[in-house]
């Protein structure tokens, strides 16, 4: 169960380009583009902007989840961060985004060496400036520690 979050993670948070066609990458990108809330009125207009069939977003958001990373908040679909990153938390928010952080390391196996972290943390909505800070923030609380060339999540769930 834990090997298949992880797959769905890593497949989740590959960058996406333009070209794709893997529903589960499209599904990232409208909800990423949309703040990783989406109210489900506005749904089926946003997912089929994006040529999504209804049948490919159903199974792409009922094996989210079952993993626990997305679900409904009232009227709203939202993702969890671990998959979301920083997309819809505002810059300023360095306790979100630490947050946010955590979460998305956590999910990607609890460490990612700096190549990786170049490949996959933009595409989560990081920038290569904040996330030095955002780093030294989650080592200041304890939450992780840093070993180059790697940053390691500490915690329960590692």
């Amino acid at each position: 169960m834990r090997r298949l979050a992880l797959i769905l993670a890593l497949a989740a948070v590959t960058p996406l380009h333009a070209a794709s066609t893997h529903p589960t990458a499209k599904v990232l990108e409208v909800m990423r583009e949309n703040g990783c809330r989406l109210d489900i009125s506005q749904a089926e207009e946003a997912f089929s902007a994006h040529d999504l069939r209804p049948e490919d977003v159903s199974a792409v958001i009922n094996s989210w989840a079952e993993q626990g990373v997305a679900g409904l908040d009232g009227p709203t679909f939202e993702i969890a961060p671990a998959i979301c990153g920083a997309h819809g938390l505002a810059p300023e928010d360095e306790a979100g985004r630490a947050d946010a952080l955590y979460d998305f390391v956590r999910l990607n196996g609890c460490r990612l060496v700096e190549e990786e972290a170049q490949i996959k943390l933009r595409p989560a909505g990081f920038t290569q400036g904040e996330t030095p800070d955002l780093i030294a923030r989650l080592v200041d609380q304890g939450r992780a520690h840093q070993e180059d060339p790697y940053i390691i999540v500490i915690g329960d769930a590692c």
